[in-house]
């Protein structure tokens, strides 16, 4: 596997695992923001039941965005073709996510749009 796209799909792992642990921190604070605002009264409770079911909701939406990047890091080791169109779409969502999302995006989208990507998608035995 050439060097730039082992630093692409480095960046799809490093993005795939931030995204998982991000949904760790979404449902810690969320469960713990609904067990200090139920109280006991029934706003409290109302309050409590919409934070926590808000924190799943966001807890859920970044375990699936994680996993796809980790699917697409899989795809780029076994050079399928699908996996280049999705990691440069993943690239493309990455860069608005500074600071290291654009770092991130940026050598994602550079080690499968280069020459070294068009070579390791190509169809026939790898040369690397």
């Amino acid at each position: 596997m050439p060097g730039k796209v082992k630093t692409a799909r480095l960046c799809l792992l490093v993005a795939g695992w931030l995204k998982i642990a991000t949904a760790g921190l979404f449902l810690f604070i969320f469960v713990a923001g609904s067990v200090f605002i139920g109280s006991g009264e029934r706003s409290g409770l109302l309050g409590s039941a919409l934070l926590g079911a808000l924190g799943l909701v966001l807890c859920a939406a970044s375990v699936a965005a994680g996993a796809v990047d980790l699917i697409a890091a899989i795809g780029v080791r076994q050079r399928a073709p699908w996996a280049r169109v999705l990691g440069v779409v993943l690239g493309i969502l990455l860069l608005p996510l500074f600071p290291v999302g654009t770092v991130l995006g940026l050598f994602v989208l550079t080690g499968l749009l280069g020459d070294d990507g068009r070579e390791w998608f190509s169809p026939g035995p790898a040369n690397f």
